[in-house]
């Protein structure tokens, strides 16, 4: 194989880091390397000569280590073998994803919850050395694929530290973690960051876009009615316990129908006359109450408010936030 006078780079401008395709190489041959690259010698497992942007003629003068490492002799031609790996300096753009649901306990309502979560990073390659020796020559990872498979687990890893992080800071809840984006993703680059910088890299940016739950999750449906529950406490004061025993009196007279027998019938009578006297105070409380209750109930600021508060729960999308709140406008 003729030896190598020529070295340059030859692959795509987005590639994080490419390999020269021969590793037969001549001392007082050429190496180039552009603006916002890196050049450097590999050998049994090092990294050795590093190149920064220019037209290098490959001496045994300025390739010191390499020098030291294979006992080239001084003057004319020499062969030798080396690989030359070119490394990309700029800043790179990723996604992150979790692909199985992370368990995260709600420090709240002390019940597990399994989220998802989605976002993306941006780093550079800060060290070229370690770089090249922990992620491209320990998996052979030269695609920009496989570097990023290599670092998202890093990521995922991390998840549900930082996520607990910030709802403890802000003493809420898991469900309620879409309001503090920023704050997530501020703790998650720092999180992250100390574990980039052992592979070389600096993560200059991390963002979390959205976290997910399974709403059909059990444990999301228990959060859920608790929150609900409250909501109708703060709404309805002392009426909340009237509204639980209608609510229950409703639930058992539906269920005479189907074999409650005698004992179920009375029960239903009995809950059921109660029920009335309950009913017939509430209707008389409402009805002193009605000039008052009725315009705020109806006061557009209010409506649009309390659909703010169930958004914000997320019990209600983005989308039918914004419809309802038109509606409510359009009748003003």
């Amino acid at each position: 194989m003729a030896l190598i006078d020529r070295i340059k780079f030859e692959g795509k401008p987005n590639e994080i880091v490419w390999k020269y395709p021969s590793d037969e190489i001549s001392t007082a041959g050429q190496l180039i390397v552009d603006e916002g690259l890196e050049a450097i010698f590999f050998k049994e497992g090092k990294a050795l000569d590093t190149f920064g942007a220019g037209t290098h003629t490959l001496k045994t003068g300025n390739i010191p280590i390499l020098e030291a490492l294979i006992n080239l002799p001084f003057g004319g031609k020499t062969p030798f073998t080396a690989e030359v790996y070119y490394i990309n300096k700029g800043i790179f753009a990723m996604k992150w994803g979790t692909n199985t649901p992370i368990p995260l306990e709600d420090p709240k309502y002390k019940i597990v919850l399994n989220i998802r979560a989605f976002g993306d990073y941006k780093f550079r390659i800060k060290d070229s050395k370690p770089f090249l020796v922990n992620v491209v020559k320990a998996g052979n990872r030269v695609t920009n694929e496989a570097i990023d498979e290599f670092l998202k687990p890093n990521i995922v890893r991390s998840i549900g530290d930082f996520i607990s992080e910030v709802i403890l800071n802000n003493n809420t809840s898991v469900v309620e973690i879409n309001k503090y984006r920023d704050e997530s993703s501020t703790a998650g680059r720092i999180k992250l960051s100390p574990e980039f910088e052992k592979y070389g890299l600096e993560l200059t940016e991390f963002n979390v876009s959205s976290v997910n739950f399974d709403q059909q999750d059990p444990n999301y449906q228990r959060i859920q009615k608790i929150i609900t529950d409250k909501f109708e406490i703060d709404t309805l004061g002392d009426k909340y316990q009237q509204k639980k025993m209608f609510d229950i009196g409703q639930a058992s007279a539906e269920n005479q129908g189907q074999g409650g027998g005698a004992m179920g019938a009375g029960m239903g009578m009995g809950m059921g006359m109660n029920m009335g006297q309950m009913m017939g105070n509430m209707m008389n409380q409402n009805s002193q109450n009605q000039s008052q209750a009725a315009p705020a109930a109806n006061d557009p600021a209010a409506r649009i408010a309390k659909l703010k508060g169930l958004l914000d729960q997320g019990l209600i999308t983005a989308e039918e936030f914004e419809t309802k709140r038109k509606e409510i406008l359009s009748s003003i």
